[in-house]
């Protein structure tokens, strides 16, 4: 049963397989949300700018233009979700889908309940952090987190975070100190179905640190306790070992 908040949203779908493009928007529409199917890069980038879609389904593989320059082009303006559905599904079509912005990967072939879940957790998601936009500016050392602009500073330089990655640094800098178990972390950025997919931490966790660590290489913001999980603390680089 599709959430009364989300019934209508519109959903943009990024496709060249003729028929598993029509079983996704079926499935879509059964569960009261309005699908928008396009066929390639170039047309999804028009099709996102004409309609605005709430949430994106997306192909990598596709023709005018691969999937994950459209991720870029997406983020580049707009923070909605994007959902990779692709045959790809090696570990680093899957760490170059996520470190552009995508907030899910689902490999091929494509479980649809699982799918539809997906998208009703990325629908969760979002509406849970804009409801929490207005937070207050978040301050420790060498970092600040601007809650109302989604702005991080990190030793006086804008980072540029994908939305996950914003999350995801939010909630432990939230709780300095603080020893955040792995599935304690996945139910709260993507929610309670996502605690036993370590994957997506571990990625989202990769690429958070390289662009912290980029930008202040002698801070060691995030510390990990090795099969507990992680702790916020802006350290000196070799101040505690476990990173």
């Amino acid at each position: 049963m599709t959430d009364s908040r989300t019934a209508g949203e519109r959903i943009l779908v990024v496709e060249d397989e003729p028929e598993f493009a029509a079983l996704i928007a079926l499935w879509l529409e059964r569960h009261e949300w309005r699908p928008i199917v396009v066929s390639d890069g170039l047309e999804a980038l028009r099709a996102f700018e004409a309609e605005q879609p709430d949430l994106v389904v997306l192909d990598l593989g596709l023709p005018t233009m691969d999937g994950l320059e459209i991720i870029e082009r997406i983020r580049a303006t707009s923070t909605v979700p994007i959902i990779v559905v692709t045959a790809r599904g090696g570990e680093a079509d899957r760490v170059r889908g996520l470190r552009m912005g995508a907030d899910d990967y689902v490999t091929k072939p494509v479980s649809f309940p699982e799918l539809v879940a997906r998208i009703g957790a990325a629908f969760r998601r979002a509406h849970t952090w804009n409801q929490v936009a207005e937070r207050p500016e978040l301050r420790h050392p060498g970092l600040v987190i601007d809650g109302r602009s989604h702005r991080v500073v990190v030793e006086g330089q804008t980072v540029r975070l994908t939305p996950t990655e914003y999350r995801l640094l939010r909630y432990l800098a939230e709780r300095p100190d603080a020893l955040l178990s792995h599935g304690e972390l996945q139910a709260a950025i993507w929610g309670p179905g996502y605690r036993e997919d370590h994957h997506l931490l571990r990625v989202t966790m990769r690429n958070l640190r390289a662009k912290l660590a980029a930008a202040a290489p002698a801070r060691r913001f995030i510390t990990t306790s090795y099969g507990l999980g992680y702790r916020f603390a802006a350290l000196p680089e070799g101040a505690e070992a476990g990173a």
